[in-house]
């Protein structure tokens, strides 16, 4: 992995990936595994209740700099400022919240869906 930090000003053209936080390692930041009400690291072998875990941010953008592309990932707390709230606080606002949550029917995409696709 790169541990050089590199500044980059660039426009953000898409989301890589819906999934931009996850459970993760108290000691080593890693993705941890929760199983029913434990949790467990895969790379240092930490243990812990489910309840208790730490969630970070994890970013995957496709972006545009110039003429050129790239794919960038953000990880951790330097997001913290730009969500409002840490990643274990945006969790438990979302898993609280979810029930509150209404997903539109109503599709704002301007290209035709796969049903209509499938009508011509």
């Amino acid at each position: 992995m790169n541990r050089r930090r590199k500044f980059l000003l660039a426009s953000v053209l898409a989301l890589q990936n819906t999934s931009f936080i996850y459970p993760s390692c108290q000691k080593c930041f890693s993705r941890i595994i929760l199983v029913s009400k434990r949790s467990n690291c895969p790379k240092c072998g930490f243990t812990g209740k489910a309840e208790n875990a730490n969630y970070r941010y994890k970013l995957t953008l496709k972006v545009a700099e110039s003429n050129r592309l790239f794919g960038i990932t953000v990880f951790g707390s330097c997001l913290d400022a730009f969500f409002g709230l840490t990643a274990t606080g945006l969790h438990r606002t979302l898993k609280t919240n979810t029930d509150k949550v209404q997903i539109p029917a109503t599709s704002y995409s301007s290209s035709p869906t796969t049903e209509e696709k499938l009508k011509h």
